[in-house]
């Protein structure tokens, strides 16, 4: 016996074995429970979701002479079943779409039929017959005889004319959901003896795009590579990425290394990765990483799994997985009519790669303020208030006066001059902190020590992959003091509970180690890293011998035992308290602190 293709194989003999159609199913069942029989029906989905079948299977409920139709032991059932039956008659609508075979199959209509209660015909594809073709039709379907039914079925539906529509009970189909497609497909591996991974088939189910039949040659191709059936296969078959390269390739875009980008798509290429099918998965993980940004819940994702989460959402932003997207899309919108759609894939991540540098490009001041006595941290608050926004080509470095000419003019305790610019009395008043950091802090050395015998490797790659999100942060109003005080830190050292940072100059490594800074930035760095942690900054010149004696208490076996992190360089931080009205002092008198909540 020849071999039969999976869907033909295991293609459902009644109604309850069709997956995702139940509307149509139910409707059908009890139609015929109630003997309400429709002269025509009208068949409309997308391919692969059973309308061919179920209409096979009405033919055999309304000719079976069993007692629960279909019972698929009948002569007319089993005859149905393999596709002789003398009075169901399959017409395919893309070959016999003429005038010529419609007036042909009206002759015939006319005879009875020869062992059936009623003669079926099913015509597929219909929407490809001509105009004169239906017309022709017309009066037929809409007065057959008694023992006559007939069945279009159509994947196109807008192409049939609307009086030909209106003369039949219409059902649409819908794509089958990939939890179905998925039971299903574990149904047929489970009696073709095949070992598979459940991943295997939720990536299946997704390809077939809500087509069961799609689902089962999948299925049947990559069962002809490997009778084990799983994902690295399934990859190699169809040219798909797993999700770990995807987001992989999503990560060295946002790094903006074009280079290593061309790089990894022509590693693709040379792998026949199928670009297109690629395009829509990059968004799909985009998607996800939108989703699940802003309601922090894994049960509504489609294709990332916590593992997957964990490594791209602390990378990226909102607002840049929504670039992403538009630019993909803008890109699969011409694959259609491109001949190499490899040409706009790879546009796509230039325009990404140069996007993305654009936002970190510095905005031009247009006349520069001449600002005297004050500290870094103010500079680059200055610089913001008074910015144009117009991008220039790379990030400007903050303009950052010498150590000892800075440390001289504080001392001079001179107001800051700032020439044609209003600062509000909050502004001001931050600024006076901010001077007085310019001091010099002292660090203990044993502070630093205590977090360098808990220092692990793998804490400090994690630190420092994320670390440059930082400067993304710089553009919200809410975050930017903050993220310009860290974005040119370098963590060098890191443990579970705490890391320190290395910057050029002491103004900036003072402001980090200021008590009233310290607090802040670590609720900042809590939100950008995902984890809570102590630091301490530190000179950059002056940690290699700190690390060299680190090393050597090391070799002499000196070293203290790790302790818990307290700093004591930093201060109780206390918040600043703030006078009360008469009406806000009412308020807690009468409701208490504990419910009263004051809104500006």
């Amino acid at each position: 016996m020849s071999y039969k293709a999976l869907y033909r194989t295991y293609r459902p003999q009644t109604f309850e074995d069709v997956a995702g159609q139940s509307h149509v199913t139910i409707t059908l069942k009890n139609a015929i429970k109630e003997n309400r029989i429709a002269h025509a029906y009208l068949f409309a989905g997308p391919r692969g979701t059973g309308k061919t079948t179920i209409a096979k299977i009405l033919a055999k409920a309304i000719n079976c002479t069993g007692d629960h139709p279909p019972c698929n032991e009948c002569p007319n059932c089993k005859a149905i079943t393999q596709g002789d039956h003398p009075d169901v008659i399959e017409i395919d609508a893309a070959s016999n779409n003429g005038v010529n075979e419609v007036r042909d199959l009206i002759d015939k209509v006319k005879y009875a039929p020869i062992n059936a209660k009623y003669k079926v015909y099913i015509i597929d594809e219909v929407h490809m017959m001509t105009p004169e073709a239906f017309n022709a039709l017309l009066k037929t379907l809409e007065e057959p005889p008694a023992h006559i039914v007939f069945i279009l079925a159509t994947t196109e539906p807008h192409k049939i004319l609307p009086t030909i529509i209106s003369r039949c009970q219409r059902f649409d189909f819908k794509r089958v959901d990939e939890h179905d497609i998925i039971s299903r497909l574990e149904y047929v591996l489970k009696e073709e003896n095949v070992e598979y991974d459940e991943e295997s088939l939720e990536i299946i189910s997704k390809l077939a795009d809500g087509g069961m039949r799609d689902a089962l040659s999948i299925l049947e191709q990559c069962l002809a590579y490997d009778r084990h059936l799983t994902v690295e296969n399934i990859n190699k078959v169809y040219g798909l990425l797993a999700n770990d390269e995807k987001i992989r390739l999503i990560k060295l875009l946002l790094t903006k290394d074009m280079k290593n980008v061309l790089k990894t798509l022509d590693h693709m290429m040379s792998l026949s990765i199928d670009l297109k099918r690629l395009t829509q998965d990059l968004i799909d993980v985009l998607k996800d990483v939108i989703i699940f940004k802003n309601t922090q819940d894994l049960s509504l994702l489609f294709v990332l799994h916590k593992n997957d989460i964990q490594q791209i959402v602390p990378y990226i932003l909102v607002e840049e997985a929504f670039q992403m997207i538009d630019i993909f899309m803008d890109a699969s919108s011409h694959y259609g009519q491109a001949v190499d759609s490899s040409t706009y894939f790879e546009l796509a991540l230039l325009k990404i790669c140069n996007q993305i540098e654009n936002e970190h490009k510095e905005v031009v001041v247009e006349e520069p303020k001449v600002i005297e006595n004050v500290s870094h941290e103010t500079l680059v608050e200055v610089q913001q208030e008074e910015v144009v926004e117009k991008p220039v080509e790379k990030i400007q470095e903050p303009v950052i006066e010498p150590q000892e000419d800075l440390q001289e003019k504080v001392e001079e305790k001179k107001e800051p001059k700032v020439e044609q610019v209003e600062t509000p009395v909050e502004e001001a008043k931050e600024e006076v902190k901010e001077v007085k950091t310019t001091a010099q802090i002292e660090v203990d050395f044993n502070d630093i020590l205590n977090i360098l015998v808990q220092a692990k490797r793998t804490v400090l790659n994690d630190i420092q992959d994320k670390w440059p999100v930082i400067r993304r942060y710089c553009y919200n109003l809410n975050t930017a003091k903050y993220a310009n005080m860290l974005c040119d830190a370098k963590p060098v050292a890191a443990g579970e509970k705490g890391f320190i940072l290395t910057l050029k100059y002491q103004p900036e490594v003072n402001s980090i180690n200021y008590t009233e800074n310290y607090y802040p930035l670590k609720n900042f760095l809590k939100e950008v890293l995902g984890s809570e942690y102590d630091f301490i900054a530190v000179m950059e010149a002056d940690w290699p011998n700190m690390r060299q004696k680190f090393i050597q208490l090391n070799k002499e076996k000196k070293l203290p035992q790790p302790q818990p992190i307290v700093l004591h360089h930093i201060d109780e931080y206390h918040e600043p308290v703030v006078e009360l009205t008469e009406a806000q002092q009412y308020a807690i008198d009468m409701f208490g602190d504990e419910i009263v909540e004051f809104e500006e």
